[in-house]
């Protein structure tokens, strides 16, 4: 973990973001990239006739104005310009912009406050920066992490899809370079879905069919947490639906961030990440960190 990209709150905001970034780079020593967003419409040229300034002057002075209140920011912090950079970017379209930095420059994660509740409540950016980013995105809490946070994996070992097993160990990867930069250890959690349907019918046993789809999964499993030297202590299989299952697990540890995966569709709904992952993610109460293929 080399390069942080840290997405700066607006005036007044928590900044829950970029102490999740200070922590990382305490541990890591990753570098720091701090971008703050500042925009006016300048559209009414009635009141630029009043002004000494161009709009390319308001624009630069705009720009000033925003880098002096992110470097206030920061000045406790003791890092150098080569361990955190900070930008002053002139532009409303957040989402867009952070997406074709990424696409330009080697960012191992981009880390954006939620909000300041304690709970995430996702806008408009955020979802866009989940659904698109190339770089993995940290959406965080307004929680202060504990001393020694738990890393939550959602690993789904029942699928066949190669797409999907490659997004297992993708999301398995980032959870452990999290922990290794921390000095943690990775839990993982797994939702053993049931096809609640059949069993409402009386079709099959429910508590039946869960045992022995977990019997056959279990090599799977054995092997994938030996490749990844997971304590049995620390897997967590649950019967259940995803979007319900993974919360559940994760407030039951206590979870601090929990990694996921998302596979983009393609065609007209290319833009979405499929109903699982968005209900999964809508429903968690940590900060999340969502990878891509």
């Amino acid at each position: 973990m080399k390069n942080l990209l840290v997405i700066a709150d607006k005036l007044g905001g928590g900044n829950s973001g970029l102490k999740r970034a200070l922590s990382l780079q305490k541990k890591s020593g990753a570098k720091i990239t701090l971008m703050g967003f500042c925009y006016t419409n300048m559209d009414d040229l009635e009141q630029l006739h009043t002004s000494k300034l161009s709009r390319s002057g308001i624009e630069k002075k705009l720009l000033q104005n925003l880098k002096s209140k992110l470097s206030s920011l920061v000045a406790k912090s003791d890092l150098s310009p080569r361990e955190l950079e900070i930008k002053a970017v002139w532009g409303k379209h957040i989402a867009p912009a952070i997406c074709a930095y990424c696409k330009e420059h080697a960012v191992d994660m981009v880390i954006k406050s939620g909000n300041d509740t304690g709970t995430l409540i996702y806008t408009s950016t955020d979802w866009q920066l989940i659904r698109e980013c190339p770089s993995p995105v940290v959406i965080t809490t307004a929680k202060a992490w504990k001393k020694k946070p738990n890393i939550l994996a959602a690993i789904d070992f029942s699928s066949r899809s190669p797409a999907k097993i490659k997004l297992n160990h993708i999301v398995m990867q980032q959870a452990k370079k999290l922990a290794s930069a921390l000095g943690e250890r990775v839990h993982v959690a797994f939702a053993l879905k049931v096809p609640q349907a059949l069993v409402d019918l009386d079709l099959i046993d429910g508590s039946k069919f869960a045992k022995e789809k977990r019997r056959e999964l279990q090599p799977i499993i054995d092997t994938f947490c030996q490749q990844y030297d997971v304590d049995s202590d620390n897997i967590h299989i649950k019967r259940g639906d995803p979007p319900k299952v993974i919360p559940s697990i994760a407030n039951s540890l206590k979870a601090d961030i929990v990694v996921t995966g998302t596979i983009g569709r393609k065609g007209i709904s290319g833009k979405l990440i499929g109903n699982t992952a968005e209900a999964m993610i809508s429903r968690l109460r940590t900060d999340v960190l969502a990878v891509k293929l």
